[in-house]
């Protein structure tokens, strides 16, 4: 059975490649925005320049990690 909360969201890409979707971190409001992009393997994030209380930032630096390993696409993982 599927919870209804969720950390990720897939989204499709605006610039006009065909059927490419990214992932975008559901995460803590507007001015935050962590992106995830498994066929290019990059990762982008809009951090604002505000201060932000400790839980905050950990979070951030949670949905960073994340976004890396979800951008990887697999492709560290060694096959044998």
């Amino acid at each position: 059975m599927r919870g209804t909360y969720f950390r990720w969201t897939r989204r499709k890409i605006k610039d006009g490649r065909a059927g490419d979707t990214v992932l975008a971190a559901d995460i803590l409001g507007a001015d935050v925005d962590i992106i995830a992009d498994p066929s290019t393997g990059l990762v982008q994030a809009t951090i604002p320049t505000r201060p932000m209380d400790i839980d905050t930032a950990r979070m951030i630096g949670v949905r960073l990690i994340e976004a890396a390993a979800l951008a990887d696409n697999g492709r560290s993982v060694r096959e044998p």
